[in-house]
């Protein structure tokens, strides 16, 4: 056989794209799993560092974040505010619920339903924290009674400005929270302005270099500890 007639190797097939298709789906639900799990180790972490913080050390931190926060922006000129009742493992929102009905400040709170879905609940005006108007949701939160003389429900268009609470905070303004996205999809509903007023509460043992992100889930644009009020960066 003539050198010119040699065959030549067959060229490297290209892979269908029916095959990319599934490759690129497997490293999307391998990616996702990665990120389950380090949110996972997070909490955990997390949960870890706050427990050893002590009760008197808690209090104190509550108010001093409390301070922090409320000379932020972003709820400077806010009129209608959500805040929380904590959970054990949370920092103590109600010194920064306090301030911001002593301004005038209507303080609205989030309810999960029977049903799961979120509820906007206030109690009456000038009176955030009044026992008799709570009564214990499914996850064991405080909040409105939807039965309560007074409570008012609200949209999240009505909202100025978000106090959010969360497992891990970073210097982003991504959050950690507890894996339920009810946060997640309040911020995506609120008015433009509001999205840019809020604020994430929580102890200095919360901070981390990076929290995990998926897709859908939502930034604060500004974190207050106990010990600084931080503009989130990109």
């Amino acid at each position: 056989m003539s050198r010119g007639s040699a065959k030549q190797p067959p060229s490297p097939q290209k892979p269908s794209k029916e095959r990319t298709s599934r490759e690129k789906a497997a490293n999307e639900r391998h990616s996702a799993t990665d990120v389950r799990e380090t949110k996972a180790a997070m909490r955990a972490e997390i949960k870890a560092r706050v427990a050893a913080v002590g009760r008197f050390a808690r209090d104190r931190r509550s108010t001093a974040a409390a301070m922090l926060a409320i000379r932020s922006p972003a709820l400077a000129r806010a009129r209608v505010v959500l805040s929380f009742r904590a959970l054990p493992d949370e920092i103590d929102a109600d010194p920064l619920t306090r301030l911001l009905s002593e301004q005038g400040v209507r303080v609205v709170f989030p309810r999960v339903d029977a049903h799961g879905a979120l509820e906007l609940l206030a109690p009456p005006a000038g009176q955030p924290l009044e026992a008799r108007f709570f009564a214990t949701d499914r996850y064991g939160i405080a909040s409105p009674d939807p039965q309560a003389a007074g409570v008012e429900r609200f949209a999240p268009r009505d909202l100025d400005a978000v106090v959010v609470p969360g497992r891990a905070f970073d210097a982003r303004g991504a959050r950690l929270g507890r894996g339920k996205g009810f946060y997640d999809g309040l911020i995506a509903r609120l008015r433009p302005d509001a999205r840019t007023a809020t604020v994430g509460l929580c102890h200095r043992e919360q901070m981390v270099a990076q929290v995990p992100e998926d897709a859908h889930d939502r930034r604060v644009a500004w974190v207050a500890t106990d010990r600084a009020l931080l503009r989130a960066r990109a």
